[in-house]
């Protein structure tokens, strides 16, 4: 491996790990526009795209249990390799019945990719004196950069996402070679803190979940949303790209903003943002027009995630922290995407996909507008200290 990785006063390492897992990540925000390429309904897309969430109940918990055991880098290693393998099988897949099953081996494996990875990176750069906004920053810029070379290359086929795919989460599994082997669990069952997880937390990841739930929906049936409103094929790829990349400015600053605002407040901002993006650009009258509402992305998702997650790892010791973010992310990753994508395919048969959209908009600021009001009684009370 080259010196620069394993350098312990560098934090090239663990940059490399999120531009890989994100690159992929990319790509797979692209596989609905695959299914509709194979003439699936949005029913048949909405449950395709939801075999990961609903993997994720079940592969974060066991992922997380067996990094304790075993080493975080060494099950990230073991995910990401095998994830570059099975992908293969969602591209050759030609019913919707096998692509279900191909589906789900998949998303066994490849669901739990970020959540144990970043279980190491955060950790690894924090004893090393160094901030995880900018490694993840440098990740978002590669999300945006896959998306943007995916978007412009779809003309020549499909194929392309699933190379760029399997090279990048074999590139992470070499990566994940790099990190010391680290076992969390050290003690015996019976000696690891079992103290319950304080009342802030369950209301940012419930606060979290309400909107992440809108967000997904957003982004899952993005591609479709571009195909209804005439756009040319490369346009969901375009969108995508600019998402990531709107999401730059804030990481760079994440650490400054959130010891301003605190962790409440800024989730709640980006609560309201997301049910604004998906108003406005349900009534976007152009596509340039309707690439400028995706900019507003990087006020959502990011602001949610980062929000609740450094609350996690500024508040709890490792193994409560643990136990933290398996539920976080399964309660995200997992509910949160289970609901947008199902859901949100039944509601666009019955309604129509800008209906829907229109909807969502306004869902999502409704529900800022109820977070606000319920932090705010419980803080007056003396029941919610965090800012």
């Amino acid at each position: 491996m080259p010196f620069f990785l394993l350098s312990a006063s560098s934090s090239a390492r663990e940059t490399a790990t999120e531009i890989f897992i994100y690159s992929n990540l990319s790509v797979m925000a692209l596989f609905s526009q695959f299914f509709h390429s194979k003439g699936f309904s949005s029913v048949e897309i909405g449950i395709l795209m939801a075999v990961t969430p609903t993997l994720s109940v079940i592969a974060n918990p066991f992922w997380f249990k067996r990094s304790s055991r075993k080493g975080g880098p060494s099950v990230m290693g073991t995910l990401s390799f095998v994830s570059a393998i099975v992908v293969w099988g969602v591209f050759l897949t030609p019913t919707f019945e096998s692509s279900l099953i191909a589906m789900s081996l998949f998303a066994f494996f490849a669901v739990s990719v970020i959540p144990i990875s970043e279980s190491v990176v955060v950790p690894s750069l924090r004893s090393k004196g160094k901030r995880f906004n900018r490694a993840r920053a440098f990740g978002t810029i590669c999300y945006s950069a896959t998306a943007l070379i995916s978007g412009i290359l779809l003309s020549r086929g499909f194929v392309i996402i699933f190379i760029i795919a399997s090279v990048s989460l074999l590139t992470a599994a070499a990566v994940s070679r790099t990190y010391p082997s680290k076992r969390i669990l050290e003690r015996n069952e019976s000696e690891m803190d079992s103290t319950p997880l304080p009342i802030e937390f369950y209301l940012l990841v419930l606060a979290g979940v309400a909107s992440i739930t809108v967000g997904a929906f957003g982004s899952t049936f993005l591609p479709l949303l571009t195909s209804e409103m005439g756009y040319d094929l490369s346009s969901a790829g375009f969108s995508f790209s600019l998402m990531a990349l709107s999401e730059v400015p804030f990481l760079f600053f994440a650490e400054k903003i959130i010891d301003r605002i605190g962790n409440t407040r800024l989730l709640l901002v980006g609560i309201f943002a997301t049910g604004l993006r998906w108003f406005l650009t349900s009534i976007a009258p152009s596509f340039p027009v309707f690439l400028l509402f995706q900019a507003l992305h990087g006020i959502n998702y990011i602001v949610v995630y980062y929000s609740v997650t450094n609350f996690i790892h500024k508040n709890f010791e490792e193994n409560k922290a643990t136990r933290a973010l398996t539920i976080y992310w399964m309660s995200t990753m997992g509910l949160s995407y289970l609901l947008g994508s199902v859901l949100g395919g039944v509601l666009i048969r019955a309604f129509g996909i800008r209906r829907m959209y229109t909807i969502a908009g306004i869902l999502g600021m409704v529900i800022a507008a109820s977070f606000s009001l319920l932090f705010a009684a419980l803080r007056t009370r003396g029941r919610f200290i965090n800012r």
